[in-house]
């Protein structure tokens, strides 16, 4: 979800900032994916409705901070190589048009 604002903070129309929500949120949904939030609340409830200790729903907090963690950092690494990447070749691509220009 973190990767879904600044994604939609970049995209500049509407349409497309609906699309990058939609997107997202969907692959959350379809491949089972658990959001921080809303896996908080359900525990959180458990707690309240006597299901769950209070031992256990900071062991869910705990695993749920370094999963968050290591995935958004891992996810963040990713995309942002491949932009890095792109970038670099797309230096390199303008570098030799302007030798080829120059001559």
């Amino acid at each position: 979800m973190g990767i879904a604002a600044w994604l939609v903070t970049s995209a500049r129309d509407t349409l497309s900032r609906v699309l990058l929500v939609a997107l997202i949120t969907a692959c959350i949904g379809v491949l089972g994916l658990h959001h921080s939030i809303v896996g908080n609340i359900e525990v959180f409830s458990g707690v309240l409705f006597g299901d769950t200790s209070i031992l256990d729903y900071i062991r869910f907090l705990l695993l749920a901070l370094i999963g968050n963690t290591i995935g958004g950092v891992v996810f963040v690494t990713v995309l942002k190589f491949g932009s890095l990447k792109y970038d670099i070749k797309k230096l390199k691509e303008d570098s030799l048009e302007e030798i080829e220009a120059d001559r």
